[in-house]
């Protein structure tokens, strides 16, 4: 197994390198979240959901075969003002009844995927707890290299499963290692390596997927860049120079996050998205203070890359959800608990969109 030093303490330096391969891949590759007209939009997404969501669906895929007579390089489907459709999508693995080789359709957005609830789980999470408590070097390492086997198993699960065909990954941040950074590298390394090494055991037996990942919580562009290239080298040792040139790197940050930060991460992120799980108040009360640092890191985002996607995650996004959808956020990551009703909200926020658009039209005419 591979090792990586610590991601905040590389040169600041690895931000030019960042932002000139940003401005090389905006200038060769279509941007993250941006879909064909044939790809799977929120109307499809929601038949698939519930019952409850079924009248709403039918508005959605009227505008979805009006979409069809439009170039192939728009959105599947678009809000009133040409904006692509609010996005609403998978926060966590799922146990869904379609297995990955009979989903036929393609997958409206990815799949967010915390891997720091891998080290949760039962048959990890004592060896996890043994190795943040070891003292013994040699010890740990085995400890690390056993933690490293089990985190490629269960991201081999992933890659398999329906949630697989498109994944955003978020390695793990602990917060009882905020104050030992340099174990935290080793744990992020571990995790990394295992995911890519079952990417390139899935590519060997002739399957394919979509793996895009999440530099967590960066507090600067300087952090971020540092970041995105540690990802970048653990991908070129495992998967090579190409995988690693052609890899989506976005930046998972906290509502609290100094807004210039968040321009500036920008620029040289391919994505953002803004994490609402952090908060310790219940996501009813946190979505009204959630919405409001919304709009602030939107804002400040889009003023320094006016094209930006930026998403939204966790429980108070789902109950912000209107007032996210108003500011022009690119869509949220929810739950399986959520998602159909945040799937209804949208579909109607949607519907009522195109009718006054449509009427301010009429009006325009007469």
């Amino acid at each position: 197994m591979k090792t990586g030093s610590n991601p905040k303490l590389k040169k600041v330096g690895a931000e030019m390198k960042g932002e000139r391969e940003q401005d090389l891949n905006r200038n060769n590759e279509k941007r993250p979240f941006k879909y064909l007209a044939g790809d799977r939009t929120i109307g499809v997404e929601m038949s698939q959901a519930a019952s409850v969501a079924s009248a709403a669906a039918e508005f959605i895929a009227e505008g979805e075969r009006s979409s069809r007579t439009e170039p192939l390089n728009r959105a599947g489907f678009r809000r009133p003002g040409g904006r692509p459709a609010f996005l609403v999508l998978r926060d966590g693995r799922e146990e869904r009844p379609v297995p990955r080789e009979e989903d036929g359709g393609l997958p409206a957005g990815p799949c967010l995927i915390r891997s720091g609830e891998w080290l949760l789980a039962p048959e990890v999470s004592e060896l996890y707890a043994g190795w943040l408590f070891s003292e013994d070097k040699a010890q740990e390492e085995r400890m690390l290299q056993r933690i490293y086997y089990r985190l490629r198993a269960s991201a081999a699960a992933l890659l398999e499963s329906a949630d697989g065909v498109w994944a955003a990954v978020m390695p793990p941040f602990m917060p009882e290692l905020d104050d030992q950074p340099a174990r935290l590298a080793a744990l992020q390394d571990a995790q990394l390596d295992a995911l890519f090494a079952a990417v390139a055991e899935r590519q060997r037996l002739g399957g394919d997927c979509r793996l895009d990942l999440l530099a967590p919580y960066p507090a600067s562009a300087a952090e971020f860049a540092a970041q995105r290239e540690f990802i970048e080298g653990v991908a070129e040792q495992t998967l090579g120079h190409a995988y690693a040139a052609a890899c989506r790197i976005g930046a998972m940050i906290s509502p609290d996050v100094e807004r210039a930060a968040a321009g500036e991460i920008a620029r040289i992120a391919d994505f953002l998205v803004l994490d609402g799980a952090a908060g310790e108040a219940a996501p009813e009360e946190a979505a009204a203070g959630f919405a409001r640092a919304a709009e602030e890191v939107l804002a400040a985002v889009r003023g320094v890359k006016p094209a930006a996607a930026l998403l939204a995650a966790g429980a108070p996004a789902a109950y912000a959800l209107a007032d996210l959808y108003r500011i022009g956020l690119s869509g949220i990551f929810c739950s399986a608990g959520q998602r159909t009703e945040a799937l209804l909200r949208a579909a109607c926020l949607t519907w009522m969109a195109r009718q006054d658009h449509a009427d301010t039209a009429a009006g325009g005419r007469l």
